[in-house]
């Protein structure tokens, strides 16, 4: 019927933000469960199994070292096949020659 003028919803939508010291005094299930949490972070965090970033940190430590060896073993595997390859080869020439 009658429109709201700009400058009376900026007013609204302030308010709608506006906190006052006695609404955070109140206590709300939203609160209550925030101070639960953060009072058993540690308990709640092992109990669950979650991980950690310093798990995810140490995770990513391991993979990389974990890489790097997978890495220098089949190289390893490959310099071993060529050797025996070579002792092959050399023990057929011996056997050839007898």
């Amino acid at each position: 019927m009658f429109e709201t003028s700009a400058s009376t919803k900026k007013i609204f939508e302030g308010l709608t933000g506006f906190e006052t010291k006695a609404e955070d005094l109140v206590p709300t299930f939203d609160r209550t469960l925030d101070s639960y949490f953060e009072r058993s972070f540690e308990s709640i965090i092992e109990e669950w199994g979650l991980v950690t970033e310093a798990d995810l940190s140490e995770y990513g430590r391991k993979l990389e070292f974990l890489s790097y060896e997978i890495g220098r073993l089949h190289a390893g595997k490959d310099l071993l096949k060529n050797r025996a390859s070579a002792i092959e080869k050399s023990i057929k020439e011996l056997e050839a020659k007898k």
